[in-house]
């Protein structure tokens, strides 16, 4: 719990660094609010992350690659949290950024949403077929084909509509361990 712990203080401290970048430089930045939603969403997932593991703590018997599977899906967040800026934040079209790198962003949202759907099932031997996955065939569908649509007016409708979906399965769903 430690190890997913850093790598998810990790995640949310490049997110919260780079807020601060954008803040500070302000004035030679182009806003947009689909980045600053999808750098919430990647806060909330990394939240979500170690909220859902932490009654992990009381399972008596692990093994090396059940260790590997519940650490990866934080450490794809990490990257994500990471490829949600660029490198040098003065002078960028936020929005453009998130045009240019969707693709790549998307694709690792579908990986860590296959790899965390199947951390349990994998390496405890739960059921795969369950109520509480429903949200995640949505949201592999969702990174999937945001992924792969490059039409900006989509991605502006759709996003939207996965971030309250994520939201909704968090607050409403499931809201307890």
């Amino acid at each position: 719990m430690v190890l997913l712990s850093i790598i998810i203080g990790l995640g949310v401290t490049d997110l919260l660094s780079n807020i601060s970048r954008q803040i500070k430089l302000r004035a030679t930045v182009t806003f947009s609010w689909l980045q600053s939603s999808l750098v919430l969403f990647v806060f909330v997932a990394l939240l979500q992350q170690w909220w859902e593991s932490w009654g992990l703590q009381t399972v008596d018997h692990w093994n090396f690659g059940t260790m590997l599977l519940m650490l990866a899906g934080p450490v794809g967040l990490y990257v994500a949290s990471h490829l949600l800026f660029p490198q040098r934040i003065e002078d960028s079209d936020l929005e453009g950024y998130y045009f240019d790198n969707a693709k790549a962003f998307w694709l690792l949202g579908a990986s860590v949403v296959i790899v965390s759907t199947l951390f349990r099932p994998i390496g405890f031997g739960m059921a795969l077929i369950d109520p509480d996955n429903a949200a995640s065939v949505f949201l592999l569908l969702a990174c999937l084909t945001l992924a792969f649509v490059r039409n900006r007016l989509f991605h502006k409708i759709v996003f939207p509509i996965v971030f309250l979906a994520m939201l909704l399965d968090l607050f409403v769903f499931n809201p307890n361990i």
